[in-house]
C-alpha cells in the first residue's frame, strides 16, 4: 500500500509544470501541490487530494495514560474463606446441608453425638446434685452446731464441702461456654439436673458463603482435627496482581486496573489498587499488587476463585487522569529528533491548505498519543492518511532540536571541561530488612484460626490484635487459673477460720493450711503469668480469676511496628505452636546488602561512601555508607558481604530482597576530558556523542572512551575543551539520527 501512494504521488507530481526546489528540495508542481517550507505551508488540489485520498481526523481531548501488564488471578479474601472442624471428637447424626448450599452466619451445617460432651453433662449434673446435698447438709449442720448437738468443726467441714462443689459447678458451666453449646440447655441442667437433656454439638457456619466441600455421611466419625466442611463467600474477591520488579515504582494505590480472565476474555472486570504489598518474592522477584472487584448476583460472569488471566494496570492515578488533547499515531510525522503534524487550515472544492506544526508527545494508548505541547488546539483536524507522503516534503535532512521537542525529549547540554573522576567497582546487592525490623506473629498454643482483624499491606503498631485462635490448650489454661482461684478462696477461707479458732486446733493444720494457701497463690501467679505471655492483658486475666469471664479466643499480637507482608491462611486453619501467622517488617529501616568479590574486598572498609541504584528506578541514585561487614568470604559465591545504610529511602516504598546495582569509590583518580555517561550513545562497538552546533542542530560525533565511572566517562579522544554536548536526551537524538539514515 505505501508503495501505490508513492507511486500516486509521483503520478500527482508529473501531471503539472515543476518550479525550482526550495534549498535542494525536489522540483514543486505549479498545480496540483503547492508547497512553502519557510512558512511550513502546502496546498493540495481537491484532484490531488483524492488521488492520494487524504484524510483528516479532528484532534480531541482524551485520557491517555501508560499501562502496566501483569498477570493477575482471583483468590478469596481471608475472612471470606473458612473450613470448619468440630470442637470435639464425635459422630455425626444429622447432616442439614449439601455441597452448593447457602448458609448464613451461625446457621447449623450438622450435629454430632459425641461422648465427650455428654462426660461433660454427667460432670455438670453430678456437680449441681452435689451442690443441692452440700446445701441442705449445711443447713441442717448449721441448726445443730447452734443447739450444741454437733461440734463446731463439723459445720466448717460441710461449708467447705459446699464451696468445693460450687467451684466444680463453675468450672464445669464455664467449659460448657467454652464450647459455645446452648445456654439454655445449661440453665435446664442446672435447675432440674435428675432430669436427663439430650444435646448434641452442633457445627455452626461462622460465616455467609457457599458450601464448597461436605465429604461427610451420617454415622462418621470425625476428630477435631478433621476439615468437616468448607465454605467461600465470592460476592466480595481479590484480584492479586504480580507485578515484575522493574515496574513496581510504577503502581500506586488507586490506580484503575482492568483484568480479562482467561476463561471468559471478552468480559473485562474493571477496579483500583487498593493494597500495594510490601512483599517482593525472592525467587521470581515479583511484587503484590491487589484490587477488589464485587461480583453482581445478577451477573451470567462471575469471577470464581482461581480463576487467572491478564491484567492493565494505568499508571495515572484517578485524580491525574484529566483529559488532554490527543491525535492518532498515523498523524505524527518524524524528521530526526523533531516531531509534526499537518493541520488542515482550510477546505474547499477547488483545494485544501495544511499546515506543518510541530508538537511535544507525551503518553501513547492504542493508537492515539497525548499532545504536550505546540500550537496545536482541540478541534484542528489534522491529516491521517497521506501524512507521511505529504510530511516528507517538509523534511529537513538535518538534525535539528526545536524548543518544544527539546523540552519533549528533556535535552540538556553543557560544555566539555577537564575533570577528574574516582574510580568504582560496581557490585550486586539486594534490599535487606534488619533482622531486628522483621518480624512473625504466631500463636504460642495450638489451634484454629477464627477470626483475621488486618488487612493485606495493613499498618500495625506493636501488641495490636492481628487474629484470634480458637485453642482449647488456652481454653484448659483459663479453666485451671478460674479453678485455682476458687480452691485458693476456699483455703483462704479456711484459714481465716483456723486463725479465729487458732485455741481449738492444732498448730500443725494451721501451717498445712498456710502452706497450700501459699501453693495454690504461687500455681495462681504462674497460670496468670503464661496467660500474659500467650497476648492477654492483666484486665482479662483479673476478669477470669474473680468474675470467672473466659477470653473466647487467644489474640495473636504484633511484636513490633510495621506493615503486614505476608499471609496465606484462612478462617479455621489449624496452627501448631509457635508457627509463623503473620509476617511484619518495619521498612522505615532498610539495608543494602551488598557481595564483594574477592578480589575487590581489600579495597573495600567501614565508613566507605556508596551509590545505591535499585532496579525498580534505576535512574534515582541513592547515597548510603558501609556501616557492617560479614567479615568472611562465602564458600559458595566467593564473596564478602557488606551492609550499607541508606542516608535517605527512594521516593517508592522499599521491599525486602529488592535487586540493587552498588557503586563503591576505591579513591584512585583519573583526569581528563568528561561528559556524564548518558551522554555516550552506542551503535555496535562503536560509542558517539552529539555536539551541539548553529540554529539547534546536532552533528553525531564518534568518540573513544577511557575511564569510567558510574557517573562519568573520561574521552580519550573526539572532543575537544569548551564543545557542548547533549548530556541529557542522547538516546532520542541517536533515534532520531537513525530516522534521517
Amino acid at each position: 500500500m505505501p508503495n501505490n501512494r508513492w507511486s500516486l504521488l509521483f503520478f500527482v507530481c508529473n501531471s503539472f509544470t515543476w518550479v525550482n526546489a526550495h534549498e535542494g528540495h525536489r522540483p514543486l508542481p505549479t498545480r496540483g501541490m503547492e508547497v512553502n517550507t519557510d512558512k511550513g505551508s502546502m496546498v493540495l488540489t481537491k484532484a490531488a487530494r483524492e488521488i492520494l485520498d487524504v484524510q483528516t481526523v479532528e484532534a480531541t481531548p482524551q485520557s491517555i495514560h501508560r499501562s502496566v501488564t501483569a498477570y493477575g488471578s482471583i483468590v478469596v479474601p481471608w475472612n471470606q474463606h473458612a473450613v470448619i472442624a468440630s470442637s470435639l471428637s464425635g459422630r455425626i447424626v444429622d447432616l442439614k446441608v449439601r455441597p452448593g448450599d447457602s448458609v448464613m452466619a451461625g446457621q447449623v451445617l450438622a450435629e454430632l453425638d459425641s461422648s465427650e460432651l455428654e462426660q461433660l453433662q454427667l460432670e455438670l449434673r453430678a456437680a449441681q446434685v452435689d451442690v443441692s446435698f452440700s446445701t441442705q447438709l449445711v443447713a441442717s449442720t448449721d441448726a445443730a452446731s447452734r443447739s450444741g448437738a454437733i461440734p463446731a468443726t463439723r459445720l466448717a467441714d460441710a461449708r467447705l464441702k459446699l464451696l468445693q462443689d460450687q467451684s466444680a459447678v463453675e468450672v464445669a458451666s464455664a467449659k460448657w461456654k467454652a464450647l459455645g453449646l446452648p445456654m439454655s440447655t445449661l440453665s435446664a441442667m442446672l435447675n432440674n439436673p435428675q432430669q436427663p437433656v439430650k444435646q448434641n454439638l452442633p457445627l455452626l457456619s461462622p460465616i455467609q458463603g457457599i458450601v464448597t466441600h461436605a465429604d461427610l455421611s451420617i454415622g462418621k466419625v470425625v476428630d477435631p482435627k478433621e476439615h468437616l466442611f468448607e465454605i467461600l463467600d465470592d460476592r466480595v474477591v481479590w484480584l492479586k496482581i504480580g507485578v515484575l520488579e522493574k515496574d513496581l515504582a510504577s503502581v500506586a494505590v488507586g490506580q484503575s486496573v482492568s483484568f480479562r480472565a482467561t476463561s471468559i476474555p471478552l468480559h473485562e472486570f474493571s477496579g483500583v489498587i487498593d493494597v500495594v504489598d510490601s512483599f517482593l518474592d525472592p525467587d521470581s522477584h515479583m511484587g503484590l499488587v491487589w484490587a477488589t472487584l464485587r461480583n453482581a448476583s445478577d451477573s451470567s460472569s462471575q469471577l470464581l476463585p482461581g480463576m487467572s488471566g491478564s491484567v492493565r494496570i494505568a499508571r495515572a492515578t484517578p485524580s491525574n487522569q484529566n483529559q488532554r488533547l490527543a491525535i492518532p499515531m498515523a498523524a505524527v510525522i518524524r524528521d530526526g529528533a523533531e516531531r509534526f503534524v499537518l493541520v488542515e487550515k482550510e477546505q474547499t472544492n477547488a483545494a485544501s491548505t495544511y499546515q506543518k506544526q510541530s508538537v511535544a508527545l507525551g503518553d501513547r494508548a492504542g493508537t492515539a498519543i497525548e499532545v504536550l505541547g505546540g500550537d496545536l488546539f482541540p478541534g484542528d483536524r489534522v491529516v491521517t492518511r497521506g501524512s507521511h507522503e505529504l510530511g516528507s516534503f517538509f523534511a529537513k535532512g538535518v538534525l535539528s532540536v526545536r524548543p518544544e521537542v527539546a523540552r519533549d525529549i528533556h535535552l540538556e547540554v553543557q560544555p566539555v571541561s577537564m575533570q577528574s573522576i574516582a574510580r568504582t567497582i560496581n557490585v550486586d546487592g539486594v534490599v535487606d530488612v534488619p533482622p531486628m525490623n522483621r518480624s512473625v506473629a504466631s500463636s504460642q498454643l495450638g489451634g484454629t484460626i477464627q477470626s483475621i482483624l488486618v488487612d493485606r499491606g495493613a499498618k500495625v503498631r506493636r501488641g495490636d490484635i492481628l487474629a484470634e485462635i480458637r485453642s482449647q490448650p488456652f481454653q484448659n489454661l483459663q479453666l485451671d487459673l478460674i479453678k485455682v482461684q476458687l480452691d485458693l478462696g476456699l483455703q483462704q477461707s479456711i484459714l481465716g477460720n483456723l486463725k479465729a479458732a487458732v485455741d481449738a486446733i492444732s498448730q500443725r493444720r494451721l501451717w498445712e493450711t498456710e502452706s497450700l494457701v501459699n501453693q495454690l497463690t504461687s500455681r495462681r501467679d504462674t497460670i496468670a503469668m503464661q496467660l500474659k505471655t500467650v497476648g492477654l492483658m492483666p484486665d482479662q486475666i483479673d476478669a477470669i480469676a474473680s468474675r470467672r469471664q473466659l477470653v473466647p479466643s487467644l489474640p495473636v499480637r504484633a511484636p513490633i511496628d510495621g506493615v503486614i507482608v505476608g499471609f496465606d491462611k484462612f478462617l479455621g486453619h489449624v496452627v501448631r505452636p509457635d508457627e509463623p501467622i503473620l509476617e511484619i517488617h518495619d521498612l522505615r529501616h532498610a539495608w543494602v546488602q551488598g557481595f564483594i568479590s574477592e578480589r575487590d574486598f581489600p579495597t573495600i572498609h567501614l565508613g566507605q561512601s556508596v551509590r545505591v541504584r535499585l532496579v525498580t528506578s534505576p535512574d534515582e541514585v541513592l547515597k548510603g555508607t558501609i556501616v557492617r561487614s560479614g567479615k568472611s568470604i562465602s564458600e559458595v559465591d566467593r564473596t564478602l558481604s557488606v551492609w550499607i545504610e541508606l542516608e535517605e529511602l527512594p521516593s517508592f516504598q522499599v521491599q525486602h530482597n529488592m535487586l540493587a546495582r552498588i557503586s563503591i569509590e576505591t579513591g584512585e583518580s583519573t583526569s581528563g576530558l568528561s561528559v556524564p555517561r548518558d551522554a555516550i550513545v552506542r551503535e555496535g562497538m562503536r560509542s558517539y556523542v552529539f555536539i551541539e552546533g548553529q540554529n539547534k542542530t546536532f552533528e553525531r560525533r564518534f568518540v573513544v572512551p577511557g575511564a569510567r565511572n558510574d557517573l562519568q566517562v573520561i574521552v580519550d579522544e573526539g572532543l575537544g575543551v569548551g564543545e557542548s554536548v547533549a548530556v541529557r536526551g542522547a538516546a532520542s537524538l541517536q533515534s532520531g539520527y537513525a530516522a534521517l539514515k
